[in-house]
């Protein structure tokens, strides 16, 4: 229970520091999402002019919270009948294009002198997207609702089933 006071605390940090963050980037007619990314940096104990985040366990804590929520949120708006409407479409979308950009993160890696593994690893970096940052990004922009948009989400959603059967691939083979 000693733990609890911290957290409220942490979250009150958090929420104001975001808050205000959030209303100075809507009057500059910025992202939003940069400002998130700005309050984050600003509440994190890199920067010592601002009060931060009490603990490792804390972020820990708070950070899965948040992909909890994000998640949840990409749910609810995404069904399977959606996923099946534009099903063909977002799997070959995908496909080309976690394919194209691994490939041309290998090559580029290979240019530059690297091995072909951390060539290999370079690609598959730099193919991945964040659903959640693009979700929020067409919520903010009022795009959610557009045609194209259902098979942008599509897209986002086989391309993460591609990434999870990588990485159940990777971590069941070694």
């Amino acid at each position: 229970m000693s733990h609890l006071p911290t957290l409220i605390a942490d979250l009150a940090l958090i929420l104001i520091s975001a808050s205000v963050i959030t209303l100075l980037f809507k009057w500059m007619k910025q992202p939003v999402v940069l400002g998130y990314i700005v309050a984050g940096c600003l509440v994190s104990s890199q920067i010592s002019l601002t009060p931060d985040i009490s603990g490792t366990s804390d972020i820990n804590s708070w950070s899965e919270l948040g992909v909890i929520f994000l998640l949840f949120s990409l749910g609810i708006d995404f069904s399977f009948k959606k996923l099946i409407n534009v099903g063909k479409t977002a799997a070959i979308g995908a496909c080309v294009i976690v394919s194209s950009m691994i490939l041309a993160g290998f090559i580029v890696g290979l240019l530059i002198g690297m091995s072909s593994s951390a060539s290999l690893l370079l690609g598959c970096m730099i193919s991945m997207s964040s659903t959640a940052i693009i979700v929020k990004a067409f919520d903010d922009a009022g795009l959610q609702n557009q045609p194209f948009a259902k098979n942008v989400y599509g897209i986002l959603i086989f391309e993460d089933l591609i990434y999870d059967y990588i990485e159940i691939t990777i971590f069941f083979n070694g």
